[in-house]
């Protein structure tokens, strides 16, 4: 809430300037590698994890938000001037399903799944929808989600 976040509220103006002059912004989801990302501070850290552990978490590979800017462009100012997208590989998890499927990775095998601190007081966290910004920039992200990504890396 811009109102109570000083944070989100620089982000809501800077984007709003954005779409103003004729840009458009691109929201992200959590962005992660193999090596970068929260999986690897939580899992090479040895430290406790802030938040629900079912909390929702959407994510997407740092070459699909590379895919997703160069679709934006490709689209063109008729299609995109003035417009937010909510850009992620549609497939949210969670604390705990990010630990999991990240020592699917060879990478992380033989890692310990980090405490994970909070409970229902907490929030849960929201699901993006990004069928429109998909759609509208015909774009679809090349690695369908975390999980079967991080399984992939044998």
């Amino acid at each position: 809430d811009p109102a109570t976040n000083p944070r989100t509220a620089k982000l809501v103006c800077a984007e709003g300037a954005c779409t103003d002059g004729g840009g458009c912004v691109l929201r992200l989801a959590g962005l992660y590698t193999l090596e970068r990302g929260a999986h690897n501070y939580w899992l090479e850290s040895g430290k406790d994890v802030q938040g629900r552990s079912d909390g929702i978490i959407n994510l997407l590979h740092y070459d699909d938000a590379a895919g997703a800017c160069m679709a934006a462009i490709e689209a063109g100012p008729t299609v995109v001037s003035g417009k937010t997208f909510l850009i992620s590989d549609s497939n949210p998890t969670t604390r705990l399903g990010i630990c999991e499927s990240a020592i699917k990775a060879a990478r992380y095998a033989g890692k310990d799944i980090p405490t994970i601190l909070g409970g229902d007081e907490m929030p849960k966290g929201k699901i993006y929808d990004g069928s429109w910004s998909d759609a509208t920039l015909n774009w679809k992200p090349r690695y369908e989600s975390f999980d079967k990504f991080m399984a992939s890396q044998n």
